[in-house]
């Protein structure tokens, strides 16, 4: 029996190319993310099945992670159909995005999003901040991309800010997460050498081969 070899790992490599590739280059948004710290969070025993009393205020216990420039991905359109309750018509503005498990990041419903304002619209501050309101997971495998239901949430980020408990930087460089006092001192190193490798390059004599410093 004769045996058969791929010449190339099709399925593999396809893998490789969606779980890998797109989570680290492909077009993203930059957000602030705030992921609910369950450890730290207060909840209410008695009151609201075991829930937190309020999301956002003075009297809340919920503490949240903050990530800075966290990319988020296949943001879509924002859905704006009207929706009837008992209260009468609303509208209710919804949309989702996507996050790759390479970042270590576990979301939760009740985690909040919020583009970075800095580049999106520097000057005026109109972007609301949006909640998790479902998350989906797809596949089902230690790899995964988490797919967010988003819908706008009615407090402002600086009202959020308060009950932060660690802030993180996402470093684009090596594309992971780390907490924000390291981000600042790898900012710094990839500062300087990029300031190194322009004055090597301005010394580097082509007709002999050495550096003339």
């Amino acid at each position: 029996m004769q045996n058969w070899e791929r010449l190339y790992a099709y399925i593999a490599d396809y893998q490789r190319l969606v779980f890998e590739y797109y989570a680290k280059h492909g077009v993203a948004f930059l957000t602030n993310y705030f992921n609910l710290d369950k450890d730290n969070t207060i909840w209410d025993n008695e009151k609201m099945m075991g829930g937190a009393y309020e999301h956002v205020g003075h009297l809340t216990g919920v503490k949240f992670n903050k990530y800075l420039l966290l990319p988020v991905y296949f943001i879509d359109e924002i859905a704006v159909a009207f929706d009837g309750q008992d209260t009468g018509y609303n509208k209710p503005q919804e949309t989702s995005a996507v996050i790759p498990s390479i970042y270590g990041i576990t979301p939760y419903a009740g985690d909040l999003v919020k583009l970075d304002q800095s580049f999106m619209r520097p000057t005026n501050n109109i972007y609301p901040v949006f909640e998790v309101d479902g998350v989906e997971i797809h596949p089902n495998t230690d790899k995964r991309f988490w797919k967010l239901k988003l819908r706008v949430f009615p407090n402002d980020e600086h009202e959020v800010d308060e009950q932060v408990n660690e802030t993180f930087v996402f470093f684009d460089y090596d594309k992971k997460i780390h907490p924000i006092d390291e981000a600042t001192t790898l900012a710094k190193l990839l500062y300087k050498h990029e300031v190194l490798r322009d004055r090597l390059k301005n010394v580097w004599d082509e007709n002999t081969g050495f550096y003339k410093v």
